[in-house]
């Protein structure tokens, strides 16, 4: 089995601190603060208010990362990722080398390139069947697009060949494929109706539905890719590559009658092609299902719930903040174990999510950048209106989940996260800025978030030497039930190593 890639950043530990309490200096281990003469640091475990508070959605272009896939937790629910995508000619006026009667179809080809990673389950088959989207369907680059996950187009008729799923091992989409034309890896090939393929190769003409890029989608609106309820794994689908394509296998006989040629026509997306992941979600019957929706604000959830995005997310409230005493805070962390359902042995094939922290500001409605906690930079670009958190940033901010041994003893180990928020819980202590919900979540491709420091939304992600981005997270890989404030061990608290201020 392959499992989801996370980047784990070890611990920096400089010196030794003071602590008032044996658990936090020997589960959380030592801390960068120095000892200072004459200066007396504490630190203390406070109570925080949490709750699972509702679902995200994502935005997802053509150019990001997809999933196609069906996978299914006994905590989390069933997840089923359909993917639409749009394909054309490359070239305005396209036409076949012949005449149809000197066309003869041998097979008709919908190929998605994989990424070469399986998340889940690689060994249990998936099943996936193609369909045509409606062609009254609103999809388009220039219609609202990107498009949201919750986002479903309508479909006409199926392509598959036979009407049968194509069934397939997802340990194998990355095996080698020697085709005609064709020798490569990390391919899902989908092989659809002859009826369709001789359309393309005899119905459509250059002056018609070749001319353009929008006659060829006005006779065409996209292929629609649905899983089977079947296997439990999600596979990454890369769009925008060139290994993704319509490939049209045929015959010709040559136009001075010398004999006959096989070849391949590819059709790919373009700058004039829409897609779409619409990932939907079921939690019937779990324990999620009775979280959702929020119910009482004023009681906090004995567990929470992450999923990368479209999925769930928390809100915390740290309502104690008020009265804590004027002090120079030298760290502040907010600090979730995981909690390993081992009756969830499927489910559990998922590894966790990175997270990320920010303030939730209910006059604007909006996120909020943790400013001092998560410092925005420019991409390599160089372009001034579009900021990205860096990686050291978000390794600062602590998204990235550990693993250490389980405190509890009840498995071998556990996921922990520390989040750590010191310049706004400095601010708030120092009543510099307003004690708002954070809200706790695992953004993907698009997410954005307030900058209050640049007056502007910034990109959540990592920036990288080439001028991209790289997101936190993929859509829908990975999630984690942590322990909550209302939890009997191991809580969401918060942790302050702090100096009180004598006044």
């Amino acid at each position: 089995m392959k499992y989801k890639k996370i980047w784990i950043i070890a611990a920096l530990a400089i010196g030794t601190i003071a602590a008032c309490t044996k658990d936090i200096t020997t589960t959380l281990g030592k801390d960068f603060i120095p000892p200072i003469d004459g200066v007396n640091v504490k630190d203390t475990l406070i109570d925080v208010f949490a709750k699972t508070w509702g679902e995200d959605s994502a935005s997802i272009p053509i150019t990001s990362m997809n999933v196609l896939g069906n996978t299914v937790s006994s905590v989390f629910g069933h997840t089923q990722a359909t993917i639409n995508i749009q394909m054309q000619p490359a070239v305005d006026s396209f036409s076949f080398p012949v005449g149809k009667d000197s066309l003869t179809l041998d097979s008709v080809v919908l190929v998605l390139s994989t990424g070469g990673a399986v998340y889940g389950d690689s060994t249990q088959p998936l099943g996936f069947k193609v369909y045509e989207i409606d062609q009254n369907a609103a999809i388009g680059v220039n219609n609202n697009y990107p498009y949201r996950t919750t986002e479903q187009f309508a479909r006409a008729g199926e392509l598959t060949y036979n009407d049968a799923p194509v069934s397939v091992i997802p340990s194998m989409t990355n095996d080698s494929v020697k085709v005609f034309g064709d020798t490569t890896t990390n391919q899902l090939r989908l092989r659809l109706k002859n009826d369709f393929g001789n359309k393309l190769l005899k119905d459509y003409t250059f002056d018609h539905e070749y001319k353009t890029d929008s006659t060829f989608l006005l006779a065409f609106k996209g292929f629609q890719i649905v899983p089977e309820n079947k296997g439990n794994a999600l596979l990454p689908i890369i769009l925008s590559g060139t290994n993704t394509k319509l490939a049209i296998y045929y015959t010709y006989i040559n136009r001075d009658g010398s004999g006959k040629d096989t070849t391949v026509a590819y059709f790919r997306p373009s700058a004039s092609s829409a897609s779409s992941n619409y990932i939907q979600k079921d939690r019937t019957g779990t324990p999620l299902e009775g979280t959702l929706p929020m119910g009482d604000t004023t009681v906090s959830d004995p567990y929470l719930y992450f999923e990368a995005t479209p999925g769930v997310y928390s809100r915390v409230k740290l309502p104690d903040l008020e009265k804590f005493p004027a002090s120079l805070v030298y760290k502040a962390e907010l600090i979730l174990h995981g909690d390993n359902d081992q009756n969830d042995a499927a489910g559990n094939l998922l590894e966790p999510p990175n997270l990320f922290v920010a303030a939730f500001d209910s006059a604007n409605h909006r996120r909020e950048n943790l400013t001092g906690d998560v410092s925005p930079t420019t991409l390599s670009t160089g372009l001034s209106y579009y900021y990205a958190t860096d990686a050291s940033s978000i390794s600062s901010l602590g998204s990235y989940p550990v693993k250490v041994p389980d405190p509890d003893q009840v498995v071998d180990s556990i996921y922990r996260y520390q989040l750590r928020i010191t310049h706004y819980v400095q601010n708030v202590i120092l009543g510099k800025t307003t004690n708002k919900p954070l809200d706790i979540y695992s953004p993907g491709s698009g997410d954005t978030l307030y900058a209050p420091s640049l007056g502007q939304y910034i990109s959540i992600g990592t920036s990288t030497s080439s001028g991209s981005l790289l997101p936190l997270n993929y859509p829908s890989i990975g999630h984690i039930r942590v322990k909550g404030p209302a939890n009997s061990t191991r809580k969401l608290q918060l942790h302050i190593v702090y100096s009180p201020i004598k006044e």
